[in-house]
């Protein structure tokens, strides 16, 4: 299923243009569901780093921005991490390691879901951003059920388990 790589948004397959923000899908464009990007690391049980979902903020305003190309913001979602980076000129990238994440939710106001947006918050126990915000994206319900396949798969693939005491 592949995604407009300037606005995030879902096209069906071959198209030739984006139908939220006209960009062209021709030439590598396109952000395929998967998407090899790097090796693996040393040691890693989950083979070579794969991209599970890509996708920007989709509310009104930033859907304004992506018409001017200022909608900077990238959320992305791989087989080993959780991505977001920010900025125009300077670059600012949070990554947690999806072996750190303990728990997602969504919050959609009445507006967000008749827009079909919403915002997907991700807690870990990474110590620099114990909460990562997927802030307006569209299908939050969705990308939730991928990062939480994700978290189950790279915990399996590491041998780790938790179990709660009674």
């Amino acid at each position: 299923m592949p995604y407009c790589t300037s606005c995030g948004a879902e096209y069906k397959q071959g198209a030739k243009f984006c139908g939220e923000c006209g960009a062209s899908t021709a030439g590598g464009a396109a952000a395929t569901e998967r998407r090899t990007t790097q090796g693996a690391a040393p040691g890693s049980g989950s083979g070579p780093e794969v991209e599970l979902w890509q996708g920007k903020p989709a509310g009104i305003s930033d859907r304004l921005k992506g018409i001017v190309r200022l909608n900077t913001t990238t959320y992305t979602i791989t087989n080993q991490r959780i991505m977001v980076k920010t900025g125009l000129i300077g670059k600012d990238v949070e990554e947690i390691e999806l072996l750190r994440v303990n728990d997602f939710s969504v919050a959609q106001s009445i507006p967000q879901r008749i827009l079909g947006i919403g915002t997907l918050t991700v807690f870990s126990d990474d110590a620099s951003s114990p909460q990562l915000l997927f802030r307006q994206i569209r299908h939050p319900q969705t990308v939730k059920d991928v990062l939480r396949k994700a978290v189950r798969d790279e915990k399996i693939a590491n041998n780790i388990s938790y179990r709660e005491q009674i």
